[in-house]
């Protein structure tokens, strides 16, 4: 199977190096790449100029502009068009792929056709390379049942799906599963997280019904479209990716303002944005994986030891 990465980048070409490395050193040999680079530089054009020269067998785009987050939202929608990877793996150029990422991702998607996109896992490592804690995503179904519900879902055929703005708390008497993506976020259930992961043509089948307005929980606001629009998912529990742990620009504080935009603020605007998609007596289309390598044990020291070695060769390769 083909694999896509869609790698978006910004102005930090030592990270961005990092993360075209963590692809050259895929066990799965059969990927291309698109990259997205953001007010780009000469600095991250030869970059990329070099490593399209180190790949010569592999098809590498650049997409471009001076515009910062120009190409941030759109992103999610151009790379379907421009992929010939069965499946598309983004990538931000603060992380890395794990090594067997693609190959683990080429298996399942090829073993579970119904299997239209997927979430996690990953593990977090700073900047002395120390592996830090696994971040587990779940998906709405694996989420602790609740007794509350958001009263909005409580009004059969109601649209819009957030008025009343409100929980109901203890509305069941017997407790329930979360229903959708955004459902779990109106309760600040977590879901969705790195590695996001898509089958190229199940996208291009519904990015027409979806806009992307959010430069800051677009992840949210693309994922959750895309349950809402019937697609089948699931929360991937291997890692997949390393999401390094820095201050040179992720984007995760509540109640932080960045651009004139308050994050928190900006949470709840595309929970009830993404809920416009919502049909009467919605349910996610959640897909088991069965995979036996579908799990993780943890920062086990087996791990921080193979994380160790890779970081290392990595490295080397974006050092040259």
């Amino acid at each position: 199977m083909k694999v896509t990465v869609a790698v978006r980048t910004f102005n930090r070409p030592d990270l961005f190096k990092e993360a075209l490395a963590s692809i050259q050193l895929q066990s799965h040999t059969d990927w291309e790449v698109i990259i997205f680079d953001d007010g780009a530089t000469d600095i991250n054009f030869n970059i990329y100029k070099k490593f399209k020269e180190t790949n010569p067998d592999k098809k590498v785009l650049y997409l471009t502009t001076n515009e910062p987050r120009g190409l941030y939202k759109p992103s999610w929608l151009i790379a379907p068009d421009l992929a010939n990877g069965e499946i598309i793996v983004r990538l931000d150029d603060d992380d890395l792929l794990a090594e067997d990422c693609l190959e683990f991702l080429s298996k399942v998607y090829t073993e579970n056709p119904e299997l239209d996109f997927s979430y996690g896992s990953s593990v977090s490592f700073n900047d002395e390379n120390n592996l830090i804690e696994i971040i587990q995503t779940r998906n709405p179904f694996e989420h602790p049942k609740t007794h509350h519900e958001w009263a909005a879902y409580t009004i059969p055929n109601n649209n819009p799906w957030y008025e009343p703005w409100a929980f109901y708390r203890d509305y069941y008497e017997e407790a329930r599963h979360f229903t959708s993506i955004i459902h779990c976020a109106k309760d600040n259930a977590f879901c969705v997280f790195h590695t996001y992961v898509m089958r190229t043509s199940s996208v291009k089948r519904v990015k027409d019904k979806i806009t992307i307005t959010s430069n800051f929980v677009d992840d949210l606001e693309f994922i959750g479209s895309l349950d809402y629009l019937g697609l089948g998912q699931a929360s991937i529990k291997k890692v997949l990716s390393y999401i390094r742990v820095h201050n040179q620009g992720r984007i995760s504080d509540n109640g932080k303002v960045i651009e004139g935009e308050n994050i928190f603020n900006e949470n709840f605007r595309i929970r009830d944005k993404v809920d416009h998609l919502r049909t009467s007596g919605f349910l996610s289309k959640v897909i088991p994986v069965m995979d036996p390598d579908n799990f993780n044990n943890g920062v086990t020291n087996e791990l921080k030891t193979n994380f160790s070695s890779y970081k290392h060769r990595i490295l080397s390769i974006s050092n040259s």
